[in-house]
């Protein structure tokens, strides 16, 4: 009974803790920071990737509202807010007047190459407007801290490509 008691005695006066237990601490905690990291990661390309499928998207209602009405119908970046807006081309006295569809990109997105601040589809679907050629697309990105996702509007078609996200180079 006497060494039990000594026993018991000695666990409960014992200070700090082994170097056993401390690694296996820390191994824990590197596994889970690990982890966690890996999936911080992934977000910031999920949310650069759902930007893109929003705008293409956006870029279809433009189209589809041109060839169902018959007029052209714009969609303007309004870059230093951070979103885009997508309306019928009308005169300015009817600007007040028109209902518009306005995106903000999620946050850490921004607008990267814009070669003009709008996109015009015309009533038969293609691209048109102020610097469009014949046989000519629009192409731009959108970009986040570390990546960049590359979209071009086809002249023809007016389908719209995304291309594969890029890891920008610091």
């Amino acid at each position: 009974m006497i060494f039990l008691a000594s026993s018991l005695n000695s666990l409960y006066n014992r200070r700090g803790f082994t170097l056993i237990e401390l690694v296996l601490v820390l191994g824990l905690i590197s596994i889970l920071g690990a982890v966690s990291l890996g999936a911080v990661r992934g977000i910031e390309r999920r949310t650069l990737n759902n930007a893109s499928v929003i705008l293409q998207s956006e870029f279809r209602r433009a189209q589809r509202m041109a060839l169902m009405e018959g007029r052209r119908w714009r969609v303007q970046f309004r870059v230093e807010y951070g979103r885009f807006d997508v309306h019928p081309v009308v005169p300015l006295s009817q600007l007040a007047t028109v209902h518009r569809y306005t995106t903000y990109l999620p946050a850490g997105i921004t607008f990267g190459h814009l070669p003009r601040d709008a996109v015009d589809f015309l009533p038969r679907g293609t691209l048109g407007g102020t610097g469009f050629g014949a046989g000519t697309g629009f192409s731009m990105e959108l970009r986040s801290v570390r990546y960049v996702q590359p979209l071009t509007i086809l002249p023809v078609t007016g389908r719209v490509a995304v291309f594969d996200i890029e890891r920008l180079v610091n």
